[in-house]
């Protein structure tokens, strides 16, 4: 049996930064395969790892389908990408960085990545759903944009809990060599594809 992770992250009430876990709260799990979890994983990222690695050896994850929001200069918002994580983590000061930045309670999709990685909790196998947000404020409804975008993300990740071998025919992707530094959550629209505060 193939045990499958479908991992939400975001911050709740926090418009298109909630996509991930409105994602997993939208999902009915009722029929769907053994060893099948879809969880809200918003929490510390060491917290994460820790979860990950409670798992008896037995029966740890083969495949973690993580999704949330993550700016990228450039792209537009609502842009879902979809792939699979090449598994390539930043220089050891970013990690360094992304390690200190889950002590202090930050929450982020690539922050989670990176720290879970590290510490060798993830499968081998991940594939990211990367949604590109537009509305930064309080409030408890996507952006239009990012709200298309649910059908999509909801199809992706019901097709990999019913058939997690296609997840190998997924492009590969990267986090990027640059992460954003967080230092806090974003409370404003974007209008240059990046923030000073995140």
């Amino acid at each position: 049996m193939t045990r499958v992770l479908i991992g939400g992250i975001g911050y709740r009430n926090l418009r298109d930064h909630s996509f991930g876990i409105v994602l997993v709260d939208s999902l009915d799990t009722d029929g769907w395969p053994p060893g099948v979890a879809v969880e809200d994983i918003s929490y510390n990222p060491i917290a994460v790892v820790q979860r990950l690695q409670d798992e008896p050896t037995d029966r740890r994850f083969d495949l973690a389908v993580i999704v949330g929001a993550l700016q990228r200069p450039g792209r537009a918002p609502g842009t879902l990408s979809v792939y699979l994580w090449d598994n390539v983590l930043p220089s050891a000061e970013n990690i360094q960085e992304a390690v200190t930045e889950a002590v202090t309670g930050i929450i982020s999709l690539d922050n989670t990545l990176v720290v879970a990685r590290h510490f060798e909790a993830l499968p081998p196998a991940v594939v990211v759903l990367e949604l590109e947000p537009d509305a930064h404020e309080f409030g408890d409804e996507l952006t239009p944009a990012v709200a298309a975008a649910l059908a999509q993300a909801r199809a992706v990740v019901t097709q990999l809990a019913f058939e997690p071998s296609i997840a190998q025919s997924i492009s590969q992707g990267s986090l990027g060599a640059e992460r954003l530094r967080h230092t806090g959550v974003v409370f404003q629209q974007v209008t240059d594809g990046r923030s000073p505060i995140h």
